[in-house]
């Protein structure tokens, strides 16, 4: 199998630090998403969607989205952990991600995509051109500060993101994290000190400073 890839994307990116984690050797491919190559029709014959990630299995299929494909993975690598042991565990780890992606990764999204010079005519991912909207720029700032606070609060009572343990949600709220300087312009950080520490440690995993 192989791993359609971009390194400066942060979906991408949490299915890098998975498979680190996870101790497998993953072939990837690049995707230069700055010169369009997944508008190109090879490419979109694996994910019409034109995004990444994509994982290729041996016998062709490929996967999109990156909880879909960290599950396929942990399937056929149970070990370690990183889903959730147990209904209990796996359901904080999916509520999490869902807390994480909705309340963190899209309003991320709408500040950078609806402010940059970049995204004009992209301000959505995707085949399909949309124009900015300025005003989302603004509310996606607004929006992402009130959920690092959330995430602050999260981390003074919890030592990891769902609970007592890494996991999967730990690398979702790491790569968000790291996502923010570029799509806000300031570092969650910065006041918030158990989001400080938390950040800190995770940073300082032999995986996560193997894969970047």
């Amino acid at each position: 199998m192989k791993l359609y890839d971009y390194r400066s994307a942060p979906s991408p990116r949490k299915v890098r630090l998975f498979i680190a984690e996870k101790g497998l050797d993953v072939p990837t491919v690049d995707v230069d998403l700055r010169a369009r190559a997944q508008q190109e029709p090879a490419f979109l014959a694996k994910n019409a969607s034109a995004t990444v990630p994509v994982l290729e299995l041996d016998d062709g299929t490929c996967l999109t989205e990156s909880l879909a494909i960290c599950h396929y993975l942990e399937q056929q690598r149970p070990e370690p952990n990183l889903m959730g042991l147990g209904a209990r565990e796996q359901a904080y780890v999916l509520m999490w991600n869902d807390i994480l992606t909705l309340e963190g990764y899209l309003p991320l999204q709408e500040s950078l995509r609806n402010g940059h010079e970049a995204f004009k005519g992209r301000a959505l991912p995707g085949p399909v051109a949309w124009e900015q909207i300025p005003a989302l720029a603004e509310r996606g700032q607004r929006r992402a500060a009130i959920f690092f606070d959330k995430l602050e609060t999260r981390l003074g009572e919890s030592e990891f993101v769902a609970g007592q343990r890494f996991t999967y949600a730990d690398i979702v709220a790491f790569v968000y994290l790291g996502f923010a300087p570029r799509a806000t312009g300031t570092n969650p950080v910065d006041g918030r000190p158990a989001l400080k520490q938390w950040s800190e440690a995770v940073a300082a995993r032999p995986a996560i400073q193997r894969a970047g």
